[in-house]
């Protein structure tokens, strides 16, 4: 049982960030000024400059160190993801902000509106990996056997 739970939440992560790598490559080659503005690179070096370009590829690197240590159950990177996905139950309300006015717009509202629901899926995912370790132990691999001296 419990392998079976940690292989669909391997799972659930894997296809997250396969999503968040397509994403970022799709904004990228639909609207590079969101890369581009929020590196600070004035527009006279082109529509794809290589700064913005070498940081998209840092980007989907991580992702795939990110999916590494996902399928080998890294302990720390279950407790870096826990943590991030939690704390994004905070790009809903900036959303909602942004698109009322009360925050400036930092990018056009379609991707104002896809990081927020970006942000809802990783505090579902951050529900389900809470509760996983509440029953289960970190990567649902069972808790630890405390060793009293």
């Amino acid at each position: 049982m419990n392998q079976m739970i940690s292989n669909r939440l391997q799972q659930a992560l894997i296809a997250f960030f396969v999503f968040c790598a397509l994403f970022i490559v799709v904004a990228y080659i639909v609207d590079p000024i969101i890369i581009t503005d929020g590196l600070k690179l004035s527009q006279a070096t082109g529509r794809y400059p290589l700064v913005a370009s070498a940081f998209v590829l840092l980007l989907l690197l991580l992702i795939g160190l990110m999916i590494v240590g996902i399928v080998r159950r890294w302990r720390w990177l279950f407790w870096l993801l826990l943590i991030d996905f939690t704390c994004s139950t905070l790009q809903v309300p900036a959303a909602i902000l942004q698109l009322n006015g009360l925050l400036p717009e930092t990018a056009p509202a379609w991707y104002i509106l896809s990081r927020a629901g970006v942000g809802l899926l990783q505090v579902a995912l951050a529900c389900w990996m809470w509760w996983i370790y509440w029953h289960y132990g970190v990567w649902a691999m069972g808790r630890k056997k405390s060793v009293r001296a």
